[in-house]
């Protein structure tokens, strides 16, 4: 357990977290308008809610990993 949080600590940095925001604000903006101008709403709010895990998770991985 020790070496797979060590891995973890040395892969997650900031970089790795603004790369995960940017994806998630693209999936949440870019993706989910362009889905629903197809009138794929079930799919529009998929990726919004994809797309705002992805916000929420990056930055909260990112802090629960520094404090462990």
């Amino acid at each position: 357990m020790d070496y797979l949080m060590t891995q973890f600590k040395s892969i997650i940095n900031l970089y790795f977290v603004f790369l995960v925001i940017a994806i998630g604000l693209f999936t949440f903006f870019v993706d989910g308008t362009e889905l629903k101008k197809k009138k794929l709403k079930k799919e529009a709010i998929i990726a919004k809610i994809i797309g705002a895990i992805y916000v929420i998770i990056g930055p909260a991985f990112y802090i629960l990993i520094k404090f462990m």
